[in-house]
């Protein structure tokens, strides 16, 4: 992990790759890919509990986990560090738990479901490509 986050800044300004984009989506991936095949596994075996328990189980812990030690190392270092988020983030963030606690009210899931998880995933990507380049936000040679 440390070799991915030692690399960002390198990819994020040689590769042309936005920041929202590395941290939305290539570093997300690559973290939890290993939890990612495991729940495909299970949910194939039609055993959505432990599914669900591996994924939304170790993403709330980490989202926990991190945001406060996020603010108290901010606070350590005298870095403005606090939660004070953007309105896209709070948007994400509330699509993202609708989506999700839409589609495991039943505890089943399909090919829908699962090709439409995945095409929200895409839209977040995109739409935070398009809010970055709106807000001005591209600090490296990209073409909006």
């Amino acid at each position: 992990m440390f070799v991915t986050v030692e690399n960002i800044e390198f990819i994020v300004e040689h590769h042309n790759v936005s920041d929202s984009f590395m941290g939305l989506i290539l570093v997300p991936l690559v973290e939890k890919a290993a939890e990612h095949l495991t729940a495909v596994d299970e949910a194939w075996d039609n055993q959505m509990n432990f599914a669900l328990a591996h994924i939304l189980g170790a993403t709330i812990q980490t989202a926990l986990f991190n945001s406060s030690l996020v603010v108290i190392v901010g606070w350590g270092l005298d870095k403005a560090m606090n939660l004070n988020f953007e309105s896209f983030n709070i948007i994400v963030l509330i699509l993202a738990i609708i989506v999700v606690g839409n589609f495991l009210r039943d505890q089943r899931s399909n090919y829908l479901e699962g090709s439409l998880c995945i095409l929200i995933y895409i839209l977040i990507g995109m739409y935070s490509r398009i809010w970055e380049c709106f807000m001005g936000l591209t600090f490296h040679n990209s073409d909006c």
